[in-house]
């Protein structure tokens, strides 16, 4: 999928995703999204480990956010493709493009949150061993740039979450048009839940939407969209 998103008129990344449809549950389109970011952590280390300098535990955050870009321009081009030979959206891809979207970013804030404190619910084992390419609290405060390099990470973060917003707006309403709208509000609103305590969490731990709004601007347009899909299946 990676290698074939850029060009819009390639059909196989509509087959990759359209092929995803398979995947009934959602414990299914989680473990996708969890390979996903095992990949792209897996990339940034060794991107890491050939640059050999040290980042902030903020820079690393958003390198592996940085690195589900692919997978927001996959979405965009099968959410924006037609049907050959007409105007006509294709159909039956609202329902992975949410999931894939929603799984990723649980996964993620899972993920930093794993990263953070060594412990989450998907990662119980813990503690993890420090990375010698991460640096600590201490070499942090002793670091004159790490506050610029910081607020620089946060803002482009922040700038990242903006288009995910927009994507996965994009992605549920078109799910929303394809599907039983009353009998998914429940879930729906139980994904909504779930994804506003986890930007809450996530900018808690890294400075991303502003502590002082404590996530709240993260994905607002996505959670918003929820909300009303719940309000409207009562």
């Amino acid at each position: 999928m990676r290698r074939r998103i850029y060009d819009s008129k390639d059909s196989t990344a509509i087959d990759d995703f359209k092929n995803m449809k398979r995947l009934r549950r959602d414990q299914d389109v989680l473990r996708v999204a969890q390979e996903i970011i095992d990949q792209v952590k897996l990339v940034v280390q060794a991107e890491l480990q050939r640059a050999a300098r040290k980042i902030l535990e903020v820079e690393l955050y958003l390198r592996w956010l940085q690195g589900l870009d692919y997978v927001c321009k996959a979405v965009m081009v099968v959410l924006d493709a037609k049907v050959p030979g007409t105007r006509r959206s294709m159909t039956g891809v609202g329902r992975v493009s949410f999931f894939l979207l929603y799984h990723l970013m649980e996964t993620f804030i899972d993920e930093v949150n794993s990263h953070q404190n060594g412990w989450s619910f998907r990662h119980p084992a813990g503690p993890i061993e420090p990375d010698p390419l991460i640096m600590t609290l201490a070499e942090e405060c002793n670091d004159s740039d790490s506050d610029v390099r910081s607020e620089d990470a946060v803002r482009a973060a922040e700038q990242f979450f903006d288009r995910y917003d927009k994507i996965m707006v994009a992605a549920i309403r078109r799910y929303k048009s394809e599907c039983n709208q009353k009998l998914m509000a429940l879930s729906i609103d139980r994904k909504e839940e779930s994804l506003s305590r986890g930007c809450c969490l996530l900018s808690e731990q890294t400075g991303f939407g502003s502590t002082d709004d404590m996530g709240f601007n993260l994905l607002e347009e996505t959670r918003d969209a929820m909300i009303q899909w719940k309000l409207e299946g009562r």
